[in-house]
């Protein structure tokens, strides 16, 4: 069973693969590419490495080939450790759902409206709904999201897009509070780190743009997986 849940999650990453190329296309000013260029990366990996070109297939398709393999792996994580609950499929769906978030921003500089307000949506119905959760936490979660962005925007207008605003929204929404207060910290330092690295490697600069959404998505999914907040 482990060994379908690694192909379902393939399977699951490569369809967030191809949804990367075809949401932004609704956007406007959003130049898409006309195909899927991550569709099935770790299959043209694989491919191009008895080519001998895959090292530079890699270097050009990480963020695909890295999403495949994320959700493989995460898929499988969540099967060990939950088996078949509700717990696992709700998992699943939502963390995949960061991973097309922040694949979408990493590669168009996006933070699509037609994905946040429907989840945001999404996630005070299943608040309200689902057992052992409440709906009180979502909203004081949403309001801890939304302050620290929005007072960062005031202070420095081209600090951080207002798609950072509202997906960091979005996370409040979804794991709740003060589930919301770690999953912030993860991103500021992943965040944090991240820029050192680049800076120390002469890759990025200090008046570059750096896609926050990434991170952000990253805190929600670790906070999702490893910090249980609700009875199931």
């Amino acid at each position: 069973m482990l060994l379908v849940c690694v192909t379902v999650g393939m399977a699951i990453g490569s369809l967030i693969n191809i949804l990367v190329d075809y949401l932004p296309r609704f956007a406007s000013s959003v130049p898409v590419s006309k195909s899927g260029q991550y569709r099935l990366a770790v299959w043209q990996w694989l491919k191009s490495l008895a080519s001998r070109r895959g090292l530079q297939f890699i270097k050009a398709e990480w963020p695909g080939v890295a999403v495949e393999l994320g959700a493989a792996l995460l898929l499988a994580y969540l099967w060990q450790r939950y088996g078949l609950s509700l717990k696992f499929f709700y998992l699943a769906v939502t963390c995949s759902f960061f991973l097309l978030i922040a694949l979408i921003d990493l590669k168009y500089r996006q933070v699509l409206n037609k994905l946040i307000f429907p989840a945001a949506m999404i996630a005070l119905v299943s608040h309200a709904m689902l057992p052992g959760r409440e709906l009180l936490s979502a909203l004081v979660g949403g309001v801890f999201g939304l302050l620290p962005f929005m007072a960062t925007i005031l202070l420095k207008p081209n600090g951080i897009g207002a798609g950072d605003v509202k997906l960091a929204t979005l996370v409040g929404l979804v794991v709740g509070f003060p589930q919301v207060v770690y999953a912030l910290i993860v991103a500021v330092l992943v965040g944090g780190v991240a820029v050192a690295v680049l800076l120390l490697t002469r890759r990025w600069k200090l008046t570059s743009y750096m896609p926050y959404a990434p991170f952000l998505c990253l805190g929600a999914i670790i906070i999702l997986v490893y910090v249980p907040a609700y009875r199931w």
